[in-house]
């Protein structure tokens, strides 16, 4: 009797559809517009991050009377291309092949140093293993700025500068520590039964790192790799310390800052140099995108 009461659309139990306001609610709570904040979120954090980039190309093909025109207009009405013209006859090949060496050079000395590092820290078991790791991580914290003096003093003893060499060698000596703390974490992440497997084949270390580990570890080479090409490639306090009076080794950081003048700065030039600056950057990332985003979601930093 009580369950057909209960049941019956009349009873005292009946489930009701619940007031406008508890239905507002559900539908202001419910996962379909969860989604959409979070969807809003994602395209407020795209607009940020993209809008200057757009503003900066629209500025570099504007003609110069419409620069500062009003109202703003991200599509000029005309398009000119002079401002590149003149970035390249001012040395835009020349910049652009300095910093592809010095990039290259740097981060292949870096990837270089850091993985062998990262698989000795990760796998051996030594004194002032702690101790030495602390050191590097300290390395790391202290900005290159700070200590630019003795660097300028160091370099000039050893007569490094105003040479790509010199150059090189500050990005290695100062981008490494990081570099080795962030390839142990992925180390980490690897069985050490590996390595046991391998050495019963016959391996030695270094052909365990080589043949056996770098293939699963290549995500965070990726990640290592891309992070220190956009340090290295965009960095201008160093470069400029070291080379600052030599015109032919100039990268493109150097030579963007050269359209800055005392009285006034040529903007649709430094647009220009700055987009010419990004692609490089972008088809590096495109080329390595899916090792970057396999090594954000694989990899951890656990340190021991």
């Amino acid at each position: 009797m009580s369950d057909d009461a209960e049941s019956a659309p009349g009873g005292t139990g009946a489930v009701t559809e619940g007031t406008p306001v508890e239905r507002f609610r559900d539908r202001l709570l419910g996962p379909g517009a969860v989604d959409l904040s979070v969807y809003t979120l994602y395209a407020l954090a795209v607009a940020f991050f993209v809008f200057p980039v757009l503003w900066v190309v629209s500025v570099s093909v504007r003609p110069p009377g419409e620069l500062f025109s009003y109202p703003f207009r991200l599509v000029p009405a005309e398009v000119s291309l002079s401002a590149y013209r003149r970035v390249f006859r001012a040395g835009m090949v020349t910049w652009l092949f300095n910093s592809t060496a010095v990039t290259a050079l740097g981060v292949g000395s870096i990837v270089a140093v850091s993985v062998p590092a990262a698989y000795a820290f990760s796998r051996f078991e030594f004194t002032g293993r702690r101790e030495l790791l602390g050191l590097v991580l300290l390395f790391q914290m202290i900005s290159p700025v700070i200590i630019i003096v003795p660097l300028y003093t160091v370099m000039s003893g050893l007569g490094l500068l105003r040479t790509r060499t010199g150059l090189i060698l500050l990005y290695v000596g100062i981008q490494t520590p990081f570099s080795i703390w962030l390839l142990k974490g992925y180390f980490d992440t690897i069985p050490k039964e590996l390595d046991y497997a391998a050495r019963i084949d016959g391996c030695n270390r270094l052909q365990t790192l080589r043949h056996v580990l770098l293939r699963p570890v290549a995500p965070g080479i990726a990640v290592v790799a891309i992070f220190n090409t956009v340090l290295t490639w965009s960095e201008f306090v160093l470069a400029f310390t070291v080379l600052r009076t030599e015109s032919r080794l100039h990268t493109i950081s150097i030579g963007v800052y050269k359209f800055q003048g005392q009285y006034g700065n040529d903007w649709r030039a430094i647009a220009a140099a700055s987009v010419v600056g990004m692609v490089p950057l972008v088809v590096v990332f495109l080329g390595l995108q899916r090792y970057f985003v396999k090594g954000l979601i694989e990899g951890s930093l656990k340190g021991q």
